[in-house]
């Protein structure tokens, strides 16, 4: 659905550094910087790295959702709900995974 210009999900974070984003291939997507002397500051940093990771999911979930919307309107009727359903569960397992449940 998206024609933006980055790199395809889906992104993770990386097992060897909790502050690194990489995509499917293990390649670095972003790096969280931060002061590492100040452990107080390390819940912000993997927040935001999981936040980042999410990324992809998060638009593509918005671009379907958007899409639903537009092609069958607020009252997609019986017809539509299973694709209605999966949407917003992708809608959760995204919102999911930025907070760091999934």
């Amino acid at each position: 659905m998206s024609n933006a210009k980055h790199t395809p999900g889906p992104w993770r974070v990386s097992l060897s550094d909790d502050t690194v984003v990489i995509d499917a291939h293990g390649r670095e997507v972003a790096m969280i910087d931060g002061d590492y002397n100040r452990p107080d500051e390390w819940p912000i940093m993997e927040a935001n790295t999981r936040l980042i990771a999410a990324a992809p999911d998060l638009l593509a979930t918005l671009e379907r959702l958007l899409h639903l919307d537009d092609s069958y309107g607020p009252f997609g009727g019986e017809i539509y709900q299973d694709r209605i359903d999966r949407a917003w569960e992708k809608a959760r397992a995204a919102l999911a995974k930025a907070k760091g449940a999934a």
